[in-house]
């Protein structure tokens, strides 16, 4: 029998930050357009940089109004331009604070961490969203730090061939629908794993 079990989730929040992609990418592709443009009416301002954003901002709204499916189906490529936007963003920033605007560089400070920390969490939703059974309890994912439930916290937990509901001695109830329903052997085996853990605690 395995130490443990990896069950991949549909989780809520995720799946609404990957719907929200496209408006998220508009949003950051007219930020960085509005600056270009606003460099371009400043006499002292580098062209090489204007141009560099509207280039950017122009491959963003590409990928917003043509390219909308691939970042359902394709979500590295959602990452990319992420990244990309993040730190984009933080130029605008840094550029602003040097020319003494601190108050839109705050702004773009602001937008900047946002950003970023969707960049991490897309980042972790690549890698994980998954609830991983194991000998010392489970973690299920969250949208800002993965939570880990000890088996001594667990009222009951039942796992089912398209979900799994995990109930905590707080009555807190955790559910999931799975991606990928589980075959008969594999259920019995999870459920004879955590029958197993729920004694022993």
């Amino acid at each position: 029998m395995p130490t443990q079990y990896s069950l991949q989730v549909i989780h809520p929040a995720f799946e609404l930050l990957k719907r929200s992609a496209r408006i998220l990418h508009f949003i950051a592709a007219s930020v960085i357009l509005i600056n270009a443009v606003h460099l371009l009416q400043v006499h002292h301002a580098s062209k090489v940089m204007c141009y560099t954003q509207v280039v950017i901002a122009a491959d963003i709204y590409l990928l917003v109004f043509f390219g909308g499916i691939l970042l359902i189906e394709a979500p590295r490529l959602n990452l990319v331009f992420r990244c990309i936007e993040t730190f984009t963003l933080l130029g605008i920033t840094v550029t602003l604070f040097t020319d003494g605007h601190n108050w839109f560089g705050l702004l773009h400070l602001t937008a900047t961490a946002g950003y970023l920390f969707l960049f991490y969490r897309e980042w972790r939703v690549l890698r994980s969203e998954a609830v991983d059974i194991r000998a010392t309890g489970i973690s299920f994912p969250n949208f800002v730090k993965d939570a880990e439930i000890g088996w001594h916290e667990i009222k009951t937990i039942m796992p089912r061939y398209h979900s799994i509901i995990i109930e905590t001695l707080r009555n807190k109830r955790i559910e999931f629908n799975l991606r990928q329903n589980l075959k008969i052997d594999e259920l019995e085996q999870i459920d004879e794993f955590c029958s197993k853990h729920m004694v022993a605690r």
